[in-house]
C-alpha cells in the first residue's frame, strides 16, 4: 500500500498517475478537501503526529510513501522524516518547477517570516499586500498589529475561520483564488495601493513567476520567504515519468 500527502498540484498528478498504474493508495490531507479519487484509492484527512502515523504505516501494511505536500509544511516534512527512517519506508518526493532567482533590486529573498517583518519594518511600505496564506496571518502579527496588511487567502469559509480566530481585521481580507496572469496580479496590486508585497518561494504551482513579474511592473520591492531544505533521506523526482519510474523501481 503507497501513502499518498497530497492537497496540492502535485498530489493530484499523484493520484493521476496512481490511478493509471493501478497501485492501491491513500490519498491523505491534513485539513478536508473534495478530491476525485480512483477505485484503487481511499481517503482520509487529518494532521499525523509520529505515533499517529507510525500506527497508520503499520495498520495499513504502507511500503511506500509519496509526500507531494506543500514545500512550506515544515512540520509535516519531520514527522514523514522521522517515521519513515525508523520504519524503513522509502519516500518519493515529487518536486515543484522553482524560477530561477532574478537578480533584480525589487526582488528580496529573504529565509523566514522573522526576516520578512525586519525588512518591511525598514521602509514606509504599509499598506502591504500579503500572499503568503491564511495559516500564516500569525506568523506576520507583530507586523500587522502596527501596520496595514492585506491578506488574499482562499474564498473558503474555513479559511475565513482561521483569519478570525487569529484576531485578524475583516476589512482587510481579500478572499480570492491566485492570479493567474501578470495583467489579473498587477491590477491587483495597484487596487489595493500596495507599497510591498509578501509571498512564498512556492514555485510555479504558486504563480511565483506571476508575482515577481507584477511587481517589477508596479515598481514595488516583493519579499519572498525562501522554502525550507527538504530532509536529505527523501527521493526527489521530476515530471510525472520520473514518479513513475520510481514508483516501479520500489514497488518491485
Amino acid at each position: 500500500m503507497i501513502l499518498v500527502f497530497g492537497g496540492t498540484t502535485e498530489g493530484k498528478q499523484v493520484n493521476s498517475v496512481l490511478a493509471g498504474a493501478g497501485y492501491p493508495f491513500w490519498y491523505s490531507t491534513k485539513t478536508e478537501i473534495t478530491v476525485d479519487l480512483p477505485s484503487n484509492a481511499r481517503y482520509r484527512h487529518g494532521a499525523f503526529t509520529p505515533e499517529l502515523l507510525t500506527d497508520f504505516c503499520r495498520q495499513e501494511s504502507i511500503g511506500l510513501i509519496i509526500h507531494a505536500g506543500h514545500p512550506f509544511a515544515q512540520q509535516l516534512h519531520l514527522t514523514i522524516a522521522q517515521v519513515a527512517l525508523t520504519a524503513g519506508i522509502p519516500v518519493i518526493r515529487p518536486e515543484r518547477e522553482y524560477p530561477l532567482r532574478p537578480e533584480h533590486p525589487l526582488i528580496r529573498y529573504v529565509p523566514d517570516y522573522a526576516a520578512a517583518v525586519r525588512r518591511l519594518e525598514e521602509g514606509d511600505y504599509a499598506p502591504v499586500l500579503a500572499l503568503t496564506g491564511v495559516q500564516t496571518i500569525v506568523r506576520l502579527r507583530s507586523y500587522w498589529e502596527r501596520n496595514k496588511v492585506i491578506f488574499r487567502i482562499l474564498p473558503r469559509e474555513g479559511s475565513l475561520d482561521i483569519a478570525r480566530a487569529a484576531g485578524f481585521r475583516d476589512e482587510d481580507l481579500l478572499l480570492s483564488f491566485p492570479a493567474a496572469t501578470v495583467e489579473e496580479e498587477f491590477a491587483l496590486i495597484r487596487s489595493m495601493g500596495a507599497k510591498a508585497v509578501v509571498t512564498k518561494e512556492s514555485g510555479e504551482s504558486g504563480f511565483l513567476s506571476v508575482k515577481i513579474a507584477a511587481c517589477i511592473a508596479a515598481g514595488i520591492p516583493l519579499f519572498i520567504i525562501s522554502r525550507p531544505a527538504m530532509p536529505a533521506t527523501f527521493i526527489p523526482v521530476d515530471g510525472t515519468d520520473g514518479l513513475l519510474a520510481e514508483i516501479k523501481k520500489r514497488m518491485t
